[in-house]
């Protein structure tokens, strides 16, 4: 969306290449985030498999998808960061495909292969963006990509309830949702590589505190605040269960596979409100941000829906965790990704947000076979182990920001 000349942009943050990349992510989760919707239903409630199976497939699809971010994030600097993410993208769609088979074994190998295929293709189509953006309104373009990333879920999640009330097959349902992925892979067609002039001069060596924000240039130098982020991003990975498991939780306790799903929804929706709101606040401090609103409301987030299970609390007391949630996911996808460019020189970036990628994949192996085996032994355990994990992961960050004021260059 390039301005004529002489004229003045009404969004100068709001570029072609931005907008065709946002509307990707929009798309694919149009798609995929039905899936993640329906899946856990199917797998646990329809099939009758325990909750520690599913807890290992998304295992598998979130862990070892750990390598496919950092090949992914290699291979786009060495073939193109397009080239790289469209091939990534195209294979998504085995995971909706899956469904086409009635073995287990299949269809879980086909999720699994889905995922892998989303993390190859997430870090380069962040460091694409980073490119091709503003540096001037990185936070708000990270949040307004995080906006139509779970815009995307939220439609998924309203014709995925729909077409279960009608009665549809849940096997049906995750079939259609190849069709909206496949248009995502157009948007990236679309999208243009050509390097924004502010991204140019960090590539020179042209020191802009402005698009820098809080982080100047020795920022990027910084490897032990870098490192600092990373461990805590991770740990917080342990913490990050899939949604799948307070879908069961609530359709279990209130016997509607809609209340479910609309679970799913309302954790989506407050997550795009957050991310795009922050994301626009100039001045937002992303560490702190990242630590308070991000990992340490999930810990709260987290418990609250525990407690709800245990004393049997209403169904609105779900949703209201679900929100919190919802909310924390918000903070933490716009201000990771923002602070990993931030400390990174401009031949780095892919590769550190495949190392981003990685650490949260790695947390979140751990994290859902943890919760899939406690699941089984008692869903409040489950989620106390969530909570604790993401409070110690805020901590972490919190120490980060006391040790700036003594001597850290962060600022």
């Amino acid at each position: 969306m390039e301005s004529a000349p002489g004229k003045r942009q009404a969004n100068p943050w709001l570029n072609r290449n931005v907008l065709f990349l946002s509307l990707s992510a929009f798309f694919a989760d149009m798609g995929y985030q039905a899936v993640t919707a329906i899946f856990p239903l199917l797998i646990i409630i329809k099939l009758g498999e325990p909750a520690y199976d599913y807890g290992i497939l998304l295992a598998m699809s979130f862990g070892l998808g750990s390598a496919f971010s950092i090949l992914g994030g290699r291979l786009g600097e060495k073939y193109g960061k397009k080239h790289i993410a469209l091939l990534g993208n195209l294979l998504i769609p085995l995971m909706s495909v899956s469904v086409l088979f009635h073995n287990i074994y299949i269809i879980g190998a086909l999720f699994v292969f889905g995922w892998w295929a989303r993390y190859f293709r997430t870090p380069v189509r962040r460091s694409w963006m980073v490119e091709v953006s503003d540096r001037n309104y990185q936070p708000k373009i990270f949040g307004f990509l995080h906006a139509l990333d779970v815009g995307g879920g939220l439609i998924a999640v309203s014709y995925a309830i729909i077409l279960v009330i009608l009665g549809t097959p849940l096997d049906d349902i995750i079939l259609v949702t190849a069709i909206p992925i496949l248009v995502s892979s157009l948007m990236l067609l679309f999208a243009g590589t050509e390097k924004h002039p502010t991204f140019k001069s960090m590539e020179k060596g042209e020191s802009d505190s402005e698009s820098i924000g809080e982080f100047e240039e020795n920022a990027r130098k910084n490897t032990f605040a870098f490192r600092i982020i990373l461990l805590s991003a991770t740990l917080f990975g342990f913490s990050y269960y899939a949604l799948g498991f307070p879908i069961v939780t609530v359709a279990q306790t209130h016997g509607s596979y809609a209340y479910g799903i609309l679970t799913f929804g309302i954790y989506l929706g407050i997550s795009a409100l957050a991310g795009f709101t922050l994301g626009s606040i100039r001045g937002k401090k992303p560490l702190r941000t990242l630590w308070t609103l991000g990992y340490g409301m999930a810990g709260v987030a987290s418990l609250i829906i525990g407690l709800s299970y245990l004393f049997g609390s209403s169904l609105y007391v779900f949703y209201i965790g679900a929100a919190l949630l919802g909310f924390s996911t918000g903070s933490v996808e716009t201000f990771e990704p923002v602070l990993t460019a931030f400390l990174a020189k401009s031949k780095q970036i892919s590769t550190r947000m495949s190392w981003l990628s990685s650490s949260r994949a790695i947390g979140l192996f751990v994290s859902n076979i943890t919760m899939g085996f406690l699941f089984v032994l008692g869903q409040f355990y489950s989620y106390l182990y969530a909570s604790v994990t993401a409070i110690i992961a805020a901590a972490i960050l919190a120490a980060l920001e006391i040790l700036r004021g003594k001597g850290l260059e962060l600022k």
